[in-house]
């Protein structure tokens, strides 16, 4: 690890904001919100956007699946790719592929040249670029950062994930009612810059775990395959990484399919989709600030699957409401317990990892997320036959029946 990179720090204060002392993840956090910040107003612009031109729930869901499917191609050799190269160099060339991206689109509103076709392309695109974003902003948190001050990096990391939840749709709402679809995407381009810079400003990222390191002169399919033998022969992680499939696959839906809810079920405008969302992000917020407090308690893999188990009947009850008053609470449930889960099953899989084989594991878990907006296609799919009600509320129901099966056949309640 670069000195320049990560101070050892084990006389520093391990609390839930202990990784703010070390002055180059604070800088890189800052920035980082900011980039999530405006990959949420793209994120629900587009959203927006796709359903405003189509009014079909099921075009709103291949728009996600389309950014999911190169996901689910790419992301076994990113997780080689980043586990064998610098992974700041990754990163900059991921950022400087959705600032391209997002400022075609800027181009494209703003002249009204955009048609679902070219939001379909660009999708692809971003989907693509994200493959390789995620497991190199995973992978490079444990490398700023002492291992005293992992736990509150990791949540903090997640913090600034759900912070811009928060932020992002609320912007984007308002962007879209007052300055136009336009602005929103030219909003989401500049926030990205920064981002760049404090990339160019730090130190390069190489695995520096105890394990066997993925060699540049290795093959990467060999490089893979020796990942998953890790990962199947690591019992606690292979479990921990089990936890999302589910939830992520199904549970997701609720968030594809808030665009259709809000306009067809709760009569929204764009301000009001805007403060569902927002509702839903201050939820997640709560939820992974509380982890942060929660990352050295015992019995955090049953904390897991409680949070899981809440969730699922949030989702439930977040399909059959036809309520403002019912639905946006809900929001707020489903935003806290799934990030609960999450940041927690993160900070575990995290802990439990070898640096050495770290970009190859979460990979894995991206692939997981890369799957979400396959229950967003379902949904959609559903959504057209039996409405979109009924089409998020099964999804609850079969998150709910996967609990048992992580209960009782996997070692997921004894991780600690």
């Amino acid at each position: 690890m670069s000195a320049s990179a990560a101070t050892t720090r084990e006389s520093t204060p391990t609390g839930a904001f202990a990784a703010l002392a070390n002055k180059v993840f604070a800088r890189y956090l800052m920035v980082l919100t900011m980039s999530l910040a405006g990959n949420w107003i793209r994120i629900t612009a587009m959203g927006y956007l796709v359903y405003d031109l189509t009014g079909d729930p099921f075009k709103l869901g291949l728009i996600s699946f389309a950014q999911a499917a190169p996901q689910l191609l790419l992301s076994p050799l990113a997780g080689a790719v980043v586990d064998r190269v610098n992974r700041r160099k990754v990163l900059v060339a991921v950022q400087a592929a959705l600032i391209s991206m997002m400022t075609l689109l800027t181009w494209l509103v703003f002249t009204e040249r955009v048609t679902y076709e070219w939001l379909l392309g660009i999708a692809i695109v971003v989907g693509a670029a994200t493959t390789f974003d995620w497991p190199a902003r995973l992978s490079i948190v444990p490398a700023m950062v002492s291992r005293k001050e992992l736990p509150s990096a990791v949540a903090l990391n997640a913090a600034a994930f759900n912070g811009a939840r928060v932020v992002g749709p609320s912007v984007a709402g308002f962007l879209i009612a007052w300055l136009g679809m336009a602005a929103a995407f030219g909003i989401t381009t500049i926030s990205a810059l920064p981002f760049l810079v404090v990339l160019f400003t730090i130190a390069a990222f190489r695995p520096s775990g105890t394990g066997a390191v993925a060699k540049p002169t290795e093959p990467p399919l060999r490089a893979l395959i020796d990942g998953y033998r890790y990962i199947w022969h690591h019992r606690e992680l292979r479990a921990m990484l089990s936890v999302d499939v589910v939830p992520i696959i199904l549970g997701m839906s609720y968030s594809a399919m808030a665009p259709a809810i809000a306009a067809d079920v709760l009569g929204l405008g764009s301000q009001g989709f805007g403060v569902m969302l927002t509702i839903g992000g201050v939820g997640s917020l709560i939820g992974t600030l509380a982890v942060a407090h929660l990352s050295r308690k015992s019995g955090r893999g049953k904390m897991v699957l409680t949070a899981v188990t809440i969730f699922a009947f949030g989702l439930i009850g977040y399909g059959l409401s036809s309520s403002v008053w019912l639905t946006f609470p809900l929001m707020a449930l489903l935003g806290l317990s799934y990030a609960i889960s999450s940041t927690m099953n993160d900070t575990l899989i995290q802990l439990h990892a070898d640096d050495a084989y770290r970009g190859r594991v979460m990979a894995v878990y991206s692939t997981f997320w890369g799957l979400s907006p396959a229950g967003g296609l379902l949904a959609g799919f559903l959504a057209n036959h039996i409405g979109v009600q009924w089409a998020v509320a099964i999804n609850g129901f079969l998150v709910l029946a996967y609990i048992p099966w992580l209960l009782f056949r996997t070692p997921m309640r004894h991780v600690d």
